[in-house]
């Protein structure tokens, strides 16, 4: 078989973790530093969200992929301050699309109890650790949504965390679990009897069903060793940050805080890997792909720095994070006796930094990220393709008037040429309805093969309306 087919049937086989608009709706408050509740807030219970529907039909020949016609979504968020400190924060979402696939996602779900200058929570809660993970949607420290890859979102990881900050400015994290569980979306479909992988969403990409064989296409068959569900649950996670703020700037005009921090975590990659046994029966004239599903941990270790101008409205920050994964899976490894590949696991290292201005009407972001590890494109047949290589991104939301606002989000990967950009235009009509128009696009370099070649149809032309309370 060809190697980009080879590549296919590794990194196509996702089975769903086991079979298992816009820069408006972007969350750029940067700080990884401890930031406590208030404790004379107000103790309520708060209930928000919204229901919607987006159309991408109006345009010909535009984003025609089975699952990118049009969808159904719903995004709810749920928060309860206690008079004993407690806080509970419930955020759930859930996309459904042309061919009834649904997609569901639990962001976050915890429970935390504030004290004199610290928290303590248990449940599943984003790490806010690293400003490269989060805005590039690199997902090595949280998992991420994965409705789709234009705003990959992120989930938090599910365990205890602890947090404390003193008064000097010195603040610290702890998280510790024993559950895992992996990104979930996009998911697939494997029939058993038939040995087949399909794809009901746009952003999963199901392997071939045939492969040339001496001239002829040979139908696949694909079997995959499920394990128990508590033998992927049931791995350990752990994880340290530590912080610094100081006051650079504090004059009667003028004022500035520095951020410094770093972190490390042991956990389990947030994807699962597969390791896969070719076998030609020509008894039954096909090809026999036997699938194996693998948990690698890895290391993942990173730094911020943030300068924080208040009056001028303005932060600059820097980040570093680098992923280093374990050769062998921490599950068994099969026994290969025929044709065999297994997943290639490299470093990953990234530098990012960038400004963000923002004075309530108007947010702007133009950032950077650069993957310093090496990677060798023409060679790394099993290594998946990094989403970014060498990119640059900027970002624009302004509120035109008090119903009207519009935004901008581009990236653009210097390396690869891939671009990504997503314009909104939307107006607010009476207190709870938006309407929405906006365009999504993915351009490739029709002469390079990277991560975006396989959604490069993945384009939209929208129109939505969402219902908000």
């Amino acid at each position: 078989m060809k190697g980009r087919m080879k590549k296919r049937i590794l990194t196509s086989l996702f089975i769903s973790a086991l079979c298992g608009n816009t820069f408006a709706s972007s969350n750029y408050s940067l700080s990884t530093n401890l930031e406590l509740p208030d404790v004379n807030a107000e103790r309520t219970s708060n209930l928000s969200g919204d229901f919607g529907i987006t159309s991408n039909q109006l345009v010909d020949d535009v984003g025609e992929v089975p699952g990118n016609y049009y969808w159904g979504e719903a995004n709810i968020k749920y928060e309860k301050y206690t008079q004993s400190d407690q806080y509970w924060n419930i955020n759930f979402g859930t996309r459904v699309n042309d061919q009834e696939e649904m997609m569901i996602s639990l962001r976050e779900g915890y429970w935390q109890m504030r004290f004199q200058n610290s928290t303590l929570s248990a449940g599943r809660k984003i790490l806010n650790w690293s400003h490269a993970d989060k805005i590039w949607g690199l997902g090595k420290v949280n998992n991420r949504t994965n409705f789709d890859y234009f705003e990959p979102g992120q989930e938090g990881l599910t365990g205890i965390n602890f947090q404390q900050k003193f008064k000097n400015g010195f603040s610290y994290g702890a998280f510790i679990s024993g559950l895992y569980v992996p990104e979930l979306n996009p998911s697939s479909h494997y029939d058993e009897s038939e040995g087949k992988v399909t794809c009901k969403n746009p952003w999963c990409k199901a392997p071939n069903e045939t492969a040339p064989v001496e001239g002829k296409d040979i139908p696949i068959f694909y079997n995959v060793n499920y394990p128990e569900p508590v033998d992927i649950a049931m791995r350990a996670s752990a994880g340290l940050k530590i912080g610094q703020e100081f006051e650079v700037i504090n004059m009667s005009d003028l004022h500035a805080k520095l951020s410094v921090s770093g972190f490390y975590l042991r956990k389990p990659e947030n994807q699962i890997a597969t390791t896969v046994e070719v076998k030609y029966q020509t008894d039954e004239s096909r090809i026999f792909v036997d699938v194996t599903p693998q948990v690698f941990y890895h290391d993942v270790k990173g730094a911020n720095i943030e300068l924080d101008i208040q009056e001028w409205n303005l932060k600059l920050y820097g980040s570093t994070i680098s992923t280093v994964p374990e050769k062998r899976p921490d599950n068994e490894d099969p026994y290969i006796e025929y044709l065999g590949y297994r997943p290639k696991k490299l470093q990953e290292d990234y530098l990012s930094s960038g400004l963000i201005f923002n004075d309530g009407d108007f947010e702007a972001h133009l950032g950077y990220i650069a993957r310093v590890s090496d990677f060798d494109r023409e060679n790394e047949l099993l290594a998946e393709y990094p989403r970014w290589n060498q990119a640059v991104h900027l970002a624009a939301q302004k509120n035109l008037t008090r119903n009207v606002f519009v935004s901008l989000d581009y990236k653009y990967d210097m390396l690869t040429e891939d671009r990504l950009t997503m314009f909104n235009s939307s107006y607010r009509f009476g207190p709870s309805m938006v309407g929405s128009l906006g365009v999504n696009i993915i351009g490739t370099n029709p002469d390079e093969e990277s991560f975006w070649s396989d959604f490069e149809n993945n384009d939209a032309v929208y129109s939505s309306v969402k219902y908000t309370f």
